[in-house]
């Protein structure tokens, strides 16, 4: 079991180390008018955040995803906000995860 908690700290650790250039290119390609590959942005970031258990943020993005598909370009600030807070929360919530060990050389 050691090993999988191991593997999960370095999967948090490197989510979190990700977590602000994501949220950050999502706004980009949202600015840019870049639909599709602000959807590819979501769906990553919104399974990513299932998997450390940040479901508030999983579903956040999931609206936003939701929004960008369905061509409703009106909710799209307020909802790409509520990302943002979230992805904060997300970060201050999963802090106090252990640095991941260093992998051995075996």
């Amino acid at each position: 079991m050691a090993e999988h908690d191991a593997m999960m700290a370095r999967f948090v650790h490197d989510y979190l180390e990700l977590l602000d250039h994501r949220v950050a290119s999502i706004r980009s390609h949202l600015e840019q008018r870049n639909f599709m590959t602000a959807h590819v942005a979501l769906l990553s970031l919104e399974s990513t955040s299932v998997m450390v258990g940040a479901t508030v943020l999983a579903q956040a993005a999931g609206r936003l995803r939701e929004a960008v598909e369905q061509g409703d370009r009106d909710t799209v600030p307020s909802l790409l906000a509520d990302v943002t807070v979230e992805a904060e929360r997300t970060r201050n919530d999963l802090v106090g995860v252990p640095e991941p060990a260093p992998a051995s050389s075996d």
